[in-house]
């Protein structure tokens, strides 16, 4: 009876192995799939202050260009606007003003978005209560930006306002479109 029990087992045991030899199909082909999560990126970047000494003429006094970064990612671009709320002011007495006027270029791009400036000139009106000037930009797609900011201090007469330092700040903000 044992010998049976074995043999039986046997016989099960070898079944299962010819069972698992069946021939079995090789994959030809196979797939993975490869994704990138690109995060969205609508962001300004300001160049350091600058300062500069006048010259002591007549003459407007013109900032070097002060160049901006820009990247807008969004599907149907962004727009961008550089301001000043204010004209430039003496610093230790308020009551003294100057003009400031701002110009804008579009200095190099890249993407597949055009880029256009929609407000190349602006400038303040201290003695008529405009205080504020504003330039603009906009795209029409995904791309990033260089622009070129000018900013005068209008001088009007040499030596009609006091000695010191007189400033302003421009604050630039980009938001989608």
């Amino acid at each position: 009876m044992k010998s049976s029990i074995f043999t039986i087992a046997a016989l099960s045991i070898a079944m299962m192995s010819l069972i698992d030899m069946r021939p079995t199909q090789a994959q030809t082909t196979a797939r993975q799939r490869f994704r990138v999560a690109v995060p969205s990126n609508i962001s300004i970047v300001a160049p350091d202050e600058a300062v500069i000494t006048h010259d002591e003429t007549n003459s407007n006094q013109v900032f070097p260009a002060q160049r901006w970064s820009v990247v807008g990612n969004t599907m149907s671009g962004v727009s961008v606007s550089f301001s000043t709320p204010t004209p430039f002011i003496h610093v230790d007495n308020p009551s003294y003003k100057r003009d400031a006027r701002l110009g804008l270029v579009i200095s190099s791009s890249s993407g597949p978005g055009g880029w256009v400036v929609t407000q190349p000139f602006d400038m303040t009106d201290y003695a008529s209560n405009d205080n504020s000037a504003t330039v603009t930009a906009r795209s029409n797609a995904t791309g990033a930006a260089s622009f070129g900011l000018s900013v005068t201090f209008v001088t009007g007469t040499y030596g009609s306002f006091p000695a010191g330092i007189y400033e302003t700040t421009v604050v630039g903000t980009i938001t989608a479109n």
